[in-house]
């Protein structure tokens, strides 16, 4: 049941909006008002895939942190918004969006064989060493100062990401692997980060949930798991 909620303070809480939702998916709009799509409309309606198709997760982040800090309840409603079907945010909460067989413009290439979370934060592709300086030609992050990835975090979105891989499979989808939106966006090689794909992708949804991960596959003109990431990869940064 939709319910509105204050702050997290213990367990991950879960707010599933998916009944809340309206149809078709939201649009978003440029600051000219040209409308941006979010979801492939089949009718006047968001279109609903055949669960056998969706065999997989795609992990993202949101490249910034939402407002307003002081109305947790109105952060929270922004992941309606959120073309992905979960939005993990930092203060212990995960948003179940949308229905999971909806087709969302989340992940280019992946939209249509994966579900899409979205892990609010601004993250660096690699875990640089802080006592160097950074390389100015080898940016990591999208711009301004990265942010701490905390257990709180990562917990909120293990969480969430169960909650997909368990309520899809209940749906009839054959959910086995994880990928990163990197995979399928070249201009996005940040996404979601070193930090995420450690500790939610390879500790979690590997190593206790069963997924795989296919670290050397691109998807349209994204590019493979940098070696940094994953043992066993091989693509460079």
């Amino acid at each position: 049941m939709a319910t509105d909620a204050p702050i997290a303070t213990g367990a991950p809480l879960c707010l599933d909006w998916r009944q809340q939702q309206v149809n078709p998916f939201p649009i978003k709009r440029k600051s000219d008002g040209t409308p941006i799509p979010t979801s492939r409309i089949v009718g006047g309606k968001t279109m609903v895939r055949d669960p056998k198709t969706v065999c997989g997760v795609t992990v993202h982040q949101t490249a910034c942190v939402f407002g307003p800090a002081a109305d947790p309840n109105k952060k929270h409603k922004r992941a309606m918004g959120i073309p992905a079907q979960a939005v993990a945010f930092r203060d212990g909460v995960y948003v179940i969006t949308a229905p999971l067989l909806w087709y969302l413009y989340h992940g280019n290439s992946l939209n249509a064989p994966t579900l899409g979370l979205e892990i609010e934060g601004m993250y660096p592709g690699l875990l640089d060493d802080p006592t160097t300086v950074a390389r100015e030609d080898e940016k990591t992050t999208w711009g301004g100062k990265a942010t701490p990835l905390d257990d709180l975090t990562i917990a909120t979105a293990r969480a969430a990401l169960r909650f997909l891989v368990e309520e899809g499979r209940k749906e009839g989808m054959p959910l086995e692997f994880v990928y990163a939106h990197r995979q399928s966006n070249d201009n996005k090689p940040s996404d979601p980060g070193q930090g995420i794909w450690e500790h939610v992708v390879l500790d979690y949804a590997v190593k206790v949930l069963g997924l795989k991960t296919q670290p050397q596959r691109a998807f349209g003109d994204g590019r493979p798991i940098p070696k940094q990431w994953e043992p066993g990869a091989k693509a460079a940064y």
